[in-house]
């Protein structure tokens, strides 16, 4: 009787055992299922930060896609033309057969303690996922820019003069050849993929470095057209200048609307700003766009962006600053090219500066933010400035890093939680 009783007692431990290692395997491999479905959110939101939200900020992924706060669609990542199967809604987005909820919140870290805007380069992304068990999991990560040095460009790109590019990110590369002319400062490199030559100073006088054969920057190809979307005013091939706000349409040909003018016709049309009467605003062009004069002052900057699917000539000594939602100051299908002799210390211009095809910089202006240039053709009807790269005179331009639309987007960090 007694090895009986021993023998079951045994036995029922024995039973016990396996049915709680069987229930504690179930429940590693629930876990487990949880977090690879956090990791898919994760893995989602990003897929959309680098594809059909590229084009957005992360001051624009926090306010939402119809850019007003405090709304239902704050950090979230629904609407923006997104289909249902991209969009992350608040009910959740299902995953072979479960469920991750995904919200996109400001990092903690850039000090302004804004949450609808961003001063870093950073955004919290929190995945939480609960599987058809009842498993549950958070993923929390970092994700951030790799930013561009603070000039870009596909092609030759050759430097005259004595320019300064200071800052952080106070480097230049080139798709192609980099040459350094003159006495060109660079904070950090000059780098190209193919051969970096010439002199580069650092502000200490030292030598910079100059690398060849270095790994391609990505410059992103834009349609202008695509940055339209909200914009206050649109100036028309046709000669109206358009009111986006008011939807009020004058006729600009030989005489100005808010300072500008359409000048000439097909084949290229040329819409012009002189003086200091323009207003703030984003301003779409339809041909080329060509600023001169005084527009804004060093105390009181011009809050203006222009986007124009010909080219871009800015003159004189204007002072203008981004007033497009994702810093865009500049940006032309075709050529951009700057000039003009602002008074010394004053910056001259704020915000991203892009151009379709070529650059051209040249004087003693002061600018803060990044010129990217992607050497593509020059767009019908705009204007030929500059047939290749051209980086001359004294103007000095600053990069700190900050991240834009454009910047290659990853994880930085990753936190899983189980049972969240």
């Amino acid at each position: 009787m007694f090895t009986l009783v021993a023998v079951s007692v045994l036995v029922a431990g024995l039973f016990t055992f396996a049915d709680l290692s069987a229930k504690s395997m179930r429940n590693r491999e629930s876990a487990t299922r949880a977090v690879h479905v956090s990791e898919a959110g994760i893995a989602h939101t990003l897929g959309l930060m680098r594809g059909s939200l590229r084009m957005h900020s992360f001051t624009r992924l926090l306010r939402g896609s119809d850019n007003l706060i405090p709304t239902a669609d704050d950090s979230v990542l629904t609407g923006w033309g997104l289909s249902s199967s991209d969009e992350i809604p608040l009910a959740g987005q299902t995953f072979q057969g479960h469920t991750y909820f995904v919200s996109v919140r400001d990092d903690a870290a850039d000090g302004d303690a804004n949450p609808a805007t961003d001063l870093n380069g950073r955004v919290l992304v929190r995945c939480r996922a609960v599987t058809t068990d009842g498993a549950s999991a958070e993923v929390a990560a970092i994700v951030g820019a790799v930013p561009f040095p603070a000039v870009a460009a596909d092609g030759d790109l050759n430097f005259s003069g004595n320019p300064e590019i200071l800052g952080a990110c106070g480097g230049v590369h080139s798709n192609g050849n980099v040459f350094g002319g003159g006495t060109p400062v660079v904070q950090t490199q000059a780098t190209a993929t193919g051969t970096a030559t010439g002199t580069f100073k650092q502000p200490d006088g030292s030598n910079a470095p100059k690398l060849g054969g270095q790994p391609e920057v990505p410059i992103p190809d834009l349609a202008p057209l695509t940055y339209c979307a909200g914009a206050d005013f649109r100036l028309t091939a046709t000669g109206n200048s358009v009111n986006l706000n008011t939807g009020v349409s004058t006729p600009a040909i030989g005489s100005e609307v808010d300072g500008w003018k359409r000048s000439s016709g097909p084949p290229e049309v040329k819409w012009t700003l002189s003086g200091n009467s323009s207003v703030d605003g984003t301003y779409c062009v339809e041909g080329n766009a060509y600023v001169s004069g005084n527009t804004g002052s060093a105390a009181s900057p011009r809050k203006m962006s222009i986007i124009a699917t010909g080219s871009i000539e800015i003159s004189g000594n204007p002072y203008m600053t981004a007033d497009h939602d994702d810093g865009i100051m500049l940006l032309a299908g075709g050529d951009v090219s700057i000039s003009g002799n602002p008074s010394a210390g004053s910056l001259s211009y704020q915000g991203l500066i892009y151009a379709g095809a070529q650059c051209k910089v040249s004087g003693n202006p002061a600018l803060f933010g990044q010129l990217m240039c992607a050497n593509g053709p020059q767009p019908a009807g705009s204007v030929n400035f500059v047939s290749a790269h051209d980086m001359s005179g004294n103007f000095e331009l600053t990069f700190d890093c900050s991240a834009n639309v454009f910047n290659k987007r990853r994880v930085l960090f990753w936190y899983p939680r189980i049972g969240a």
